[in-house]
């Protein structure tokens, strides 16, 4: 595997989700792209080191916390906001990137698990970040986004508002839907790519729907 072309690829990929954190939240890019690019780079290699180690399966783990405590310790949001925005990259990049995957086996692309430096998971990777930033424009053009989210203090002055609660158990409800899309693809000898796809755009759709619905008493 080499090591600058998946240091490039896994470093589009956080920056990616990282931009579409930060425009869905409504927080600047430009005032944070230095530290978010710094960010990449070094989940990156964390993720590199980790695999060589073998020990990939906690990969995701670390890198998710230390995603975590960038986004609770530099970006200065309540812990709970923390996890909804985490949570809410993870699971959006996931679903993009299931698409994506479904999309090159219906097309007979891939079959099977896709293999770690192989040219094809490098344009799964480039692809899965195109459309994530696709999607970051789209919410900066529309408007979009949610500003529940700010400083500690004033979510403690706002306290938790019901519209919050909502979105953070449909955000966990479509992180378990994506998972069980994975297994189903996975497990099931002749799995419908299409009808998978379809069924993680719906969740999407309403996922945007929510960040572009004008909504006062969150807005």
């Amino acid at each position: 595997m080499s090591l600058p072309k998946y240091i490039f690829f896994c470093s589009l990929e956080y920056l990616s989700a990282l931009i579409f954190i930060l425009i869905q939240f409504r927080f600047s890019v430009k005032e944070n792209i230095g530290k978010i690019l710094l960010l990449s780079v070094f989940l990156s290699f964390v993720s590199f080191s980790l695999i060589h180690a073998d020990l990939r399966d906690i990969g995701p783990i670390v890198q998710n916390l230390i995603f975590l405590i960038y986004i609770w310790v530099v970006l200065k949001v309540s812990f709970l906001n923390a996890v909804i925005m985490l949570l809410t990259g993870y699971t959006v990049f996931g679903l993009v990137q299931t698409c994506i995957l479904a999309l090159h086996a219906e097309a007979g692309l891939v079959s099977g698990v896709v293999v770690l430096g192989d040219n094809i998971t490098y344009q799964i990777q480039a692809l899965s970040s195109i459309v994530m930033l696709l999607l970051s424009l789209l919410t900066l053009i529309l408007n979009g986004g949610f500003s529940f989210v700010g400083i500690r203090g004033r979510i403690q002055k706002r306290g938790i508002n019901r519209k919050v609660i909502f979105y953070f158990i449909y955000i966990v409800l479509v992180f378990i839907l994506t998972l069980l899309v994975n297994l189903y693809l996975l497990t099931s000898d002749h799995p419908s790519y299409i009808l998978s796809v379809l069924v993680l755009l719906v969740a999407l759709s309403i996922l945007f729907y929510l960040s572009f619905k004008r909504d006062e008493s969150v807005d």
